[in-house]
C-alpha cells in the first residue's frame, strides 16, 4: 500500500492497511506524506521522493507482493518516483488518483494531467466522479458522463481500465436517491454496479477502501469484474454500519456478514 498518512486513520494509508487485513490479506505501507487533518487539512508533509522510490523498490524485492495500491502521490515528482520504483513489477497495481480531501484540501501539488504518467502504469484507475472530470476536463455527473470519461481516459490517453466511483454522480435517475452506480470501463466494453445508498453522510475514505479492496481481490486471482463486484458488495456492507468518531464517520473495518473464526 502506498500513499498519505492520515493520522485519524479514517483515510489514506491506515484505512488501506485496515481494509487488507478486514479482508484476510497482509498489507506493508510506503508513506508518501503526513497530513494533519480534523474538520479541514491543516499541513501536508511531502516525503522525499527519492525516499518514496527506495522504499517501495526494497517492498517489492523483499516481499514479492501480490498486488500494489498507490494513493496519495503527493506531487509529479513523487509519481515519477513511484513508477521507477514499479520498474518490470508484473503484478496487478490499484491507482486511486486521490486529489483532494472529502473537504476539499489539496493532496496533489500539480495540474491532475500531471498524474497520467502514473496512471497509464496502473492495472486499473478508480477516480470518483470529480477526479474523472479533472482528469478529462470534461463534466461528470450521470453515469452515462461517467461511462464517457473512462472511454476517453482508455482511448486518447492509454489507461487500461476505469473505474468511475457513483458516490458523487447524481444528475440522473440511476445515481439518485437509492443507489449508487460504480462505472467500470475497459477497451473491451463497460460494466455498471450498482449499490444501495446508505442515508447519511458518507463515512470518510469509502474511496480508499474500495481501492483496497480490488487490489487485496486482484491479488488474489480475482478477474477484474469480480474483483470490483465483490469490492464493491463488501463495502456496502461496511458503509451501512458506520462508526461516529468525533464529528465524522468511519467505516469500522469489520464485514458484519463475516463469520467469526471459531477459538482454537
Amino acid at each position: 500500500m502506498v500513499g498519505g498518512v492520515d493520522p485519524g486513520g479514517g483515510a489514506g494509508l491506515l484505512r488501506d492497511v485496515a481494509t487488507a487485513e478486514a479482508l484476510g490479506a497482509r498489507a506493508h505501507a510506503v508513506e508518501t506524506a503526513y497530513t494533519e487533518q480534523g474538520p479541514g487539512l491543516h499541513r501536508v508533509e511531502p516525503r522525499a521522493p527519492d525516499a518514496v522510490r527506495a522504499a517501495l523498490a526494497e517492498a517489492l524485492a523483499a516481499l514479492r507482493p501480490a498486488a500494489v495500491k498507490i494513493g496519495m502521490a503527493v506531487g509529479p515528482a513523487t509519481a515519477a518516483a513511484i513508477v521507477e520504483a514499479l520498474g518490470d513489477y508484473a503484478g496487478p497495481v490499484v491507482v486511486d488518483p486521490v486529489l483532494a480531501t472529502s473537504r476539499g484540501g489539496a493532496l496533489w501539488a500539480g495540474a491532475p494531467r500531471e498524474l497520467l504518467p502514473l496512471l497509464r502504469r496502473a492495472t486499473l484507475v478508480t477516480p470518483n466522479s470529480v477526479e474523472a472530470a479533472a482528469l478529462t476536463e470534461r463534466p461528470v455527473a450521470t453515469a452515462d458522463d461517467a461511462e464517457a470519461s473512462g472511454r476517453l481516459l482508455i482511448e486518447a490517453e492509454q489507461l487500461r481500465a476505469v473505474l468511475v466511483k457513483g458516490g458523487h454522480l447524481s444528475g440522473d435517475l440511476d445515481c439518485s436517491g437509492g443507489t449508487v452506480v460504480d462505472v467500470l470501463v475497459t477497451a473491451s466494453g463497460a460494466a455498471r454496479f450498482t449499490r444501495a445508498r446508505t442515508p447519511g453522510p458518507s463515512p470518510r475514505g469509502t474511496g480508499c477502501a474500495l481501492a483496497s479492496a480490488i487490489a487485496v481481490k486482484l491479488g488474489s486471482g480475482r478477474s477484474l469484474s469480480e474483483a470490483v463486484g465483490e469490492a464493491s458488495a463488501w463495502l456496502a456492507r461496511l458503509i451501512a454500519e458506520p462508526v461516529p468518531v468525533g464529528d465524522e464517520r468511519h467505516l469500522s473495518g469489520r464485514d458484519p456478514q463475516r463469520v467469526p473464526r471459531p477459538p482454537r
